[in-house]
């Protein structure tokens, strides 16, 4: 169930949010059950089959939560081994068909690929397993209840695109008993964050998401000018697409009295790659930093095992972003990169400001086309095209994917037809009809 969608608007979100408050009134434990069920029934909707698995992950990891509860020896399996199979899992839906294509190009062989739906939100709920498993290890979570432990890990804001939230700090908001009842200025604070985060997604990224898709359809009939348009729509795309679905989740908990972490600060306004990270899916940031940089030995152990564990973090981001090379090597770069900036850090400083931004803003923009080419090999293609810059002219048919149904009227009533009609569709002032 998309939150943008009207199912979700109209009729889930209110009756959830009144059921919700309505349970409140006979005791906590009623309301964590309303948004346990509510959000059994949000993810339902991708199907019974997504369901099913994440059933029997819950299943399956809460069992191992009792068993890292009690006082016994070697208690250090109970949490390894279901981190294993989690990593596991999730890798095996992500990576199975990738890893036999790539094993047939390279050995000649024919092995079969395997017809399978990835579950929705696999990557974000396999995480937050990992960080309840983490918690309870470290006694932070004292007696785990099997109702929070649900609320937590199924709360449907969160579930499918993060951001991902500490356990600690998201279950005492369902414990609390100050934040159940109904708050109005909470309710029209979330309506007023969820109404942004629509318009960015709706209005401004899958606008940009035409243009984007024309391109990468036609990579070898697009022109340098289409290239570096493609790059840009892109950039801004992702960012608006990816914080305008935060912009809702963080809406509809603001609604609930639920606060969920930030999870993008302005990243395009950084200097650095590093500041860049800081401010750019926060909330996975923090996870990585704490479930894998600082356990690996984080800056601990000398330079050399930090920039290794800087490198092998970023590439397991990349990894855990999807099943392409691009993706691994995306994460890569990141990686190098901000170890290259520990060495250059002190020269880095001494440059302007506005110099600073623009190399930071002009690697951001090549390594987001990476991320989203179909193959390394294409990427570099387009990257060639732009070097070279032969061709200047802008295909009318990447510009046509701004043209949206709705904004027929729109051009009438305020004069644009003549604005259409030259060609300048990418003009923001068309874009925004």
């Amino acid at each position: 169930m998309q939150f943008n969608s009207y199912i979700f608007i109209l009729c889930f979100l209110p009756v959830t949010i009144c059921a919700y408050f309505m349970a409140n009134k006979l005791n906590i434990r009623a309301g964590k059950i309303v948004l346990v069920l509510a959000s059994l029934c949000f993810y339902a909707y991708s199907g019974w089959k997504a369901l099913a698995i994440l059933l029997i992950s819950l299943l399956f990891n809460y069992a191992f939560v009792l068993l890292i509860s009690k006082k016994l020896r070697w208690k250090s399996i109970y949490l390894f081994f279901p981190i294993f199979l989690n990593v596991l899992l999730l890798l095996y839906f992500k990576y199975y068909n990738f890893a036999v294509s790539n094993f047939n190009k390279l050995l000649g062989s024919e092995y079969a690929l395997k017809d399978m739906i990835l579950p929705l939100g696999i990557s974000f709920f396999t995480f937050q397993q990992i960080a309840y498993l983490v918690t309870a290890y470290r006694r932070e979570i004292v007696g785990p209840s099997v109702l929070d432990y649900l609320a937590y890990i199924l709360y449907f804001p969160k579930l499918v695109m993060g951001p991902l939230a500490e356990p600690t700090e998201l279950i005492a908001q369902f414990n609390d008993p100050s934040l159940k009842r109904i708050n109005w200025d909470n309710i029209a604070n979330g309506i007023k964050i969820f109404a942004f985060g629509f318009f960015k997604k709706t209005v401004i990224a899958d606008v940009l998401a035409n243009a984007v898709g024309w391109t990468f359809a036609n990579i070898y009939d697009a022109t340098a000018a289409d290239c570096i348009l493609t790059m840009l729509f892109f950039t801004f795309q992702i960012y608006f697409d990816f914080s305008g679905y935060t912009d809702m989740a963080v809406g509809v908990s603001a609604m609930l009295n639920i606060t969920l972490p930030i999870n993008f600060d302005s990243p395009y306004k950084a200097v650095s790659i590093r500041e860049f990270w800081k401010r750019w899916h926060i909330s996975l940031t923090k996870f990585l930093t704490k479930y894998i940089y600082i356990p690996l030995g984080g800056s601990r152990k000398g330079l050399m095992l930090t920039c290794v564990n800087t490198v092998l973090v970023f590439t397991i981001s990349g990894i855990w972003h999807g099943a392409n090379w691009t993706y691994i090597l995306w994460g890569l770069i990141y990686g190098i990169l901000i170890v290259a900036e520990r060495f250059v850090d002190k020269a880095e400083e001494k440059l302007p400001r506005m110099i600073r931004w623009l190399v930071t803003f002009t690697v951001t923009n090549v390594l987001m086309l990476l991320f989203q080419a179909p193959s390394v090999s294409q990427w570099i293609y387009m990257c060639k095209k732009m070097l070279l810059f032969r061709e200047t002219s802008i295909t009318k048919s990447m510009l046509q994917g701004f043209v949206r149904p709705e904004a027929v009227f729109a051009k009438d009533i305020l004069g644009l037809g003549a604005l259409a009609d030259s060609g300048m569709l990418w003009m923001p002032i068309y874009l925004l009809t």
